[in-house]
This record gives C-alpha cells, sequence and structure tokens, in this order.
C-alpha cells in the first residue's frame, strides 16, 4: 500500500511539473550585440529597430534619432481577470557605469487597464539619444520587461550602442 501511494504522489508531482509554463533562456543578435535573457517569461526574438522601424545591422546610433529594442513572441504573462499587465524599465549608462537616465516604467499608462495578452506579445522599449550624450561615445541600454502580476518573470535585453 505503501508503495502505491508512493507512486500516486508521484504521479501527481509529474502532472503538476508538466502544468507549468516556466521559460529560461538567453538570445545574443549577433549582428548588434544585443543580447536578452528571460525568465518566467518566453520570447522568440529580440533586435534593434532604427527610427523608422528597419531592423539595424549594427549598434550604430545617429545623434538626436531615437532606436528601438523590440522583442517579440513574448507569453507566459499571469494574468488578471484575462489581461496581461507588462511593465518596462529603461536604463541607459555611459561607459564608466554611470546611470545617465532612467525610467522606471514607460508602459504604466497604456497597460494600466491590462492588455489583451495576445495584443501583448510584441514589447518594444524606444530610446532616445539626444545631448547630453555624446558623439563617439558608447553606452550600455538595458531595457528590462517585466510582469506586474509576477515579479519572477522578467525579460531582460542589453546592448552597447556606439553614438554617431
Amino acid at each position: 500500500m505503501k508503495k502505491i501511494t508512493s507512486l500516486a504522489s508521484f504521479g501527481i508531482f509529474i502532472l503538476l511539473l508538466s502544468a507549468c509554463q516556466f521559460s529560461v533562456g538567453t538570445k545574443k543578435d549577433i549582428k548588434t550585440g544585443l543580447s536578452l535573457s528571460y525568465n518566467g517569461f518566453k520570447a522568440d526574438d529580440a533586435y534593434l529597430v532604427d527610427a523608422t522601424g528597419k531592423r539595424m545591422e549594427n549598434n550604430k546610433v545617429p545623434l538626436n534619432s531615437n532606436f528601438s529594442i523590440v522583442v517579440t513572441g513574448v507569453g507566459n504573462y499571469t494574468l488578471k481577470d484575462g489581461k496581461a499587465y507588462p511593465g518596462c524599465e529603461i536604463t541607459v549608462k555611459d561607459k564608466s557605469g554611470k546611470v545617465m537616465g532612467t525610467l522606471p516604467d514607460v508602459m504604466s499608462e497604456a497597460a494600466k487597464n491590462g492588455l489583451d495578452p495576445n495584443g501583448a506579445v510584441t514589447l518594444t522599449a524606444t530610446v532616445s539619444m539626444s545631448p547630453p550624450f555624446k558623439v563617439g561615445e558608447t553606452y550600455h541600454v538595458i531595457a528590462r520587461f517585466f510582469d506586474k502580476q509576477n515579479a519572477k518573470s522578467k525579460l531582460t535585453a542589453e546592448v552597447d550602442v556606439v553614438l554617431q
């Protein structure tokens, strides 16, 4: 009887484990140097786009322009009333590691009432590179996407950009 109970407990454990939709991983765009790590979320791809929406082939960004970090195939949100609540923190550091600027949640207004999870599969963080940033300098940009309903779920995209 004890052996049957142990097997039943093991079977239930396996069923519970297989029901979890937990995801951990990393990806790297060799052309731009953009790296993505994710924990809890799932993600298919991450890349940089210029101000016109064209996928970038390198990490060079003109002064007084914008570029965006795009993450596609995002899933595994913890839903509340059927809605996803993503957030996005953007931080820019200089080559010494000094924080030049940070925005704690650029998605606060857009996602305040939640989003349809099918409409939250592509997340974008747009960065403006205007003075006090300087031409010829390299800046480290971090976009941290997070699930406001599950603090353990996050995507972190990082890239060094060279200002031109």
